[in-house]
């Protein structure tokens, strides 16, 4: 694979990217089991989502609308970020994803061994299921339901996003999580200190990590091209046909939407308009997760599995 431009990493390693992200999950994922006190804290910030990605019981929501969320957000990194590639780039122009998920001992993307992560049990243990032969079995099943015509042109855009977000894509995320020297606490959300934004701390296993990491880019390249899939097989042609204007990729009153964070951490240079904007993305972003810390807000689990 070749090697991502260090501006590139340096931007998507930027602090309210990184923020950003990770709220983004934490909303969607949490928001069934919080209280209304907890949603309070979320919802006048912002960050209500208006299609909830699980529910109380953990299992996705299959039909709310939520699978379109998912996919689209990520489509819209992925655009972002090749607008800037296209010009600064020509060794590496565009984000192109997997053909397949790759096998255990692919050449280019060999599944990392598993390993313990101090303090979090149960997420070492998912991360070890992740990399066994059986769920590399499962994953190939699933693949292949999601590519295939047939299932394709019988369900809803929803249907496929919620179904790959949950039974594909977190799981992709554990699979090729690799050791670090350190992990932010359990993964949180909620602890955004400094020492976490270096460009090095890119594990696949924290959302508030995970698109630092060029592994990332691949899985979500391969995540990207089921929409085309599921277009081809429905006979759409033009426009993705989103069910809502737009999908939602995070607050709407600050225009500060996922994806003009990652355009403006792209183009952010000292003293540029940019750049002011960044700086005061950041300080709402913190304002909202000190927020839920303070009021003893229930930490999300990361890439939540739920099979």
């Amino acid at each position: 694979m070749a090697a991502f431009p260090q501006p590139l990493i340096e931007a998507m390693a930027a602090r309210a990217v990184r923020m950003h992200h990770a709220l983004w999950h934490a909303a969607r994922d949490g928001w069934a089991t919080r209280t209304e006190a907890e949603r309070k804290i979320y919802r006048d910030r912002g960050w209500e989502p208006p299609r909830p990605s699980l529910t109380a019981s953990g299992q996705p929501e299959f039909n709310n609308g939520s699978g379109e969320d998912f996919l689209y957000m990520h489509r819209e990194m992925i655009r972002t970020v090749n607008e800037i590639l296209a010009v600064s780039d020509p060794q590496h122009p565009r984000i192109v994803g997997w053909a397949a998920i790759p096998a255990a001992d692919d050449e280019d993307f060999p599944v990392p061994p598993p390993f313990t992560v101090p303090g979090n049990d149960n997420l070492a243990e998912n991360i070890r299921q992740a990399k066994s032969a059986e769920a590399l079995d499962r994953l190939r099943e699933r693949e292949a339901q999601v590519t295939d015509p047939a299932v394709l042109g019988g369900i809803t855009l929803g249907r496929l996003g919620a179904f790959i977000e949950f039974f594909i894509h977190n799981r992709l995320h554990l699979r090729w999580a690799a050791e670090l020297p350190r992990y932010r606490p359990g993964g949180s959300a909620f602890d955004v200190h400094p020492r976490w934004d270096v460009p090095s701390y890119d594990w696949l296993a924290d959302p508030y990590s995970s698109h630092v990491n060029p592994i990332f880019w691949k899985l979500h390249g391969w995540v990207d091209a089921r929409i085309d899939d599921w277009m081809r097989a429905n006979g759409v042609t033009g426009p993705v046909p989103w069910s809502f204007d737009p999908p939602w990729t995070g607050p709407a009153a600050s225009g500060h939407h996922h994806q003009n964070v990652v355009e403006l951490a792209l183009r952010a240079r000292p003293g540029n308009s940019e750049a002011v904007s960044l700086e005061s993305h950041v300080h709402a972003l913190e304002e909202t997760i000190t927020a839920l810390k303070d009021n003893g807000v229930p930490e999300p689990v990361p890439f939540p599995q739920v099979d």
